[in-house]
Formats: structure tokens, C-alpha cells, sequence
């Protein structure tokens, strides 16, 4: 009797997959709050982002985004989609980097680990005047969550949030907390919000939270009981199961959420976000910064630009 043929297929078999491009269009756009910011990350037009967008839909055979009157909102597909979507992208586009580097001449390998938020939100817009900075080397940016994963101990640079770190490596702090309420400036003018939310503000607006059970970050109880103002029902409350998609839902006038300075300092630089007070740290918390090689001539330079990056965009007052 002849052998039994295994006749699984693969769902490649089936269909081809969206394009690389169309995901990395919807990836950006979502991450940065319009086609118009996702363009020039791209160095494209915004027409072609709309496009591969929509050829993206079409291959998934669903819309990602409402689009109500020149107003682009993520829809349950396009939130879930780019829940899954988001960490994967980001470990195979660095691939393809490295393999493309490696290809052309062998070159140092420097993996940089952090939280997933500040990872798409803070190194990934950086990557670039990176490589820039250090033609000769290649990087792995790995977005990480939980601090005891084997990938963030064994990272050359690791960049966490909280109080200090328990584990093998020493770490220094690099940017101390600041959290603050961040809203689109539509939505605090729709809401008649000054520059300071009291209790009477708390009770008319919608706050919008993440759903993590992680005593690093600060929630809205938290944050509420350091700025001295009594906690507004949350019942109905919708969480968000990561940061970019709780951003793109406060660009989008949907509510009031917490911010961490260096993390949004860009959007509230661009006006894409306003920050509102009052503003409240933890000195125990804050990004820190452990080397694995402290000391070598290929890491050190690396780790002083990164301190420049966090230096340059210190401020000491939150910009309005």
C-alpha cells in the first residue's frame, strides 16, 4: 500500500498574503494617527498609503478603519488586526534589515530590548538616524513586555520601566515618570477642558485605560489618588490591550488617557496631542537603561546616543 499523502495546507495555499507594503502602510497609520505622518515616515505620498490600505482591506476581504466624513477610526477588525500585527512586524521588518546588512558585508549585531509601546512609539521612529549614526552596525529591536523574558536578559541594551531591576544586570535611571492626561485638542475643545482636570472635569469625560494588571504602570485609580482628586466611575470604561491602539483611540477624539512624557513627547510636539494636569511622578519609577557589556568599544558609543536622544528631549515643564 502506498504511503498516505499529508494533505495539509498551509493558508498560503489557499490565497496569496496581503502585501508587505500594505501592512507596513496600516501599521504606520495606525501607530501615528494619519496617512498623511505614515507618508512621510515612508517617504511617500499619502494617496499611496490609502491605497495600499485599501488593497490591504481587500485582501482580507474586511475594512480595517470607519471612515466618516474625512475621519479615519479603527473598527473592531482593524484594532484586533493590528493587536496581532504590530509585534510581528516590528521582529520582521528588523529581520529582513539584518539579513539585507548581513548580505552585503558582515557587520556588529546590537539588540535593543524594551517595552512594546516604547519600542514602536519611541525607538522605532528612531531607527533610522540610528543606523544612520552607525553605518557599520546592525540593530534588533526587540519589543518585549515582561522583564524576565529570556530576550530582555540577554539583550545588549535593555531599556525597562518601574523601580529598579532585581535581576544580573545593574541599571541606571535615564528618564525619571512623569504621567500626565493626554487628549486630542478636539476633543478638549469639544469638552471645554483648560489646562487642569478637577473632579467636576473627571465626572464629563470619557477616560480611556489599558488593560494591564501590572503594578509598574500607573492606572487611572493610581494616578488619581497621587493628584489628590477623587476616582470618576470607570464600569464603562473600554480597555485597550496596548498602547499604540489606546493613542490612536485618544488621536481620534475618543477620550482622555494617561500619557508617559518621553513615550508621546513627539505627538504633543506635533500638536497631534495636548497634555492636561496635573502632572504626577514616582521616584522609584521611570526608564532604565542596563548594558550588558558596559564596556565594550562596540556598545558604549550606542548607549551615549541613546542618552542624547533621552537628554535632547527632556523637558521641564510638559509642553500644552
Amino acid at each position: 500500500m502506498p504511503a498516505q499523502q499529508d494533505t495539509a495546507l498551509s493558508p498560503f495555499d489557499l490565497e496569496a498574503p496581503p502585501s508587505l507594503r500594505g501592512l507596513i502602510a496600516f501599521e504606520a497609520t495606525v501607530r501615528l494617527g494619519s496617512m498623511t505622518a505614515a507618508a512621510r515616515e515612508l517617504h511617500t505620498t499619502q494617496p499611496t498609503i490609502s491605497q495600499r490600505i485599501r488593497a490591504l482591506e481587500e485582501s482580507l476581504g474586511c475594512p480595517l478603519f470607519d471612515r466618516q466624513g474625512g475621519r479615519l477610526l479603527l473598527n473592531a477588525s482593524g484594532e484586533s488586526f493590528y493587536g496581532e500585527l504590530a509585534p510581528g512586524l516590528s521582529r520582521l521588518c528588523g529581520a529582513i534589515g539584518v539579513i539585507r546588512r548581513r548580505a552585503r558585508k558582515a557587520s556588529p549585531v546590537v539588540s535593543i530590548a524594551a517595552g512594546a509601546g516604547f519600542t514602536h512609539m519611541w525607538l522605532r521612529p528612531r531607527l533610522e538616524r540610528l543606523e544612520q549614526t552607525f553605518p557599520d552596525h546592525s540593530f534588533r529591536l526587540l519589543p518585549i513586555d515582561r522583564d524576565e523574558a529570556p530576550e530582555m536578559q540577554k539583550a545588549d541594551i535593555a531599556l525597562r520601566f518601574g523601580p529598579p531591576h532585581q535581576g544580573d544586570l545593574a541599571d541606571t535611571l535615564v528618564v525619571p515618570e512623569k504621567a500626565f492626561p493626554v487628549c486630542s485638542p478636539e476633543y478638549a475643545r469639544r469638552h471645554g477642558l483648560g489646562t487642569r482636570l478637577d473632579a467636576k472635569a473627571l465626572k464629563r469625560i470619557t477616560l480611556l485605560h489599558l488593560d494591564v494588571r501590572d503594578p509598574r504602570w500607573l492606572d487611572w485609580a493610581n494616578w488619581c489618588r497621587l493628584a489628590d482628586l477623587p476616582l470618576p466611575p470607570l464600569e464603562q470604561a473600554f480597555p485597550y490591550n496596548n498602547f499604540p491602539l489606546l493613542l490612536n483611540a485618544v488621536i481620534n477624539h475618543q477620550g482622555v488617557a494617561l500619557g508617559w512624557s518621553h513615550v508621546i513627547q513627539d505627538m504633543l510636539d506635533s500638536g497631534q496631542l495636548v497634555a492636561l494636569e496635573p502632572q504626577v511622578t514616582r521616584k522609584s519609577h521611570g526608564y532604565r537603561l542596563s548594558v550588558r557589556y558596559p564596556h565594550s568599544a562596540v556598545i558604549a558609543p550606542i548607549v551615549d546616543w541613546l542618552a542624547r536622544e533621552f537628554a535632547g528631549q527632556t523637558r521641564d515643564t510638559i509642553r500644552m
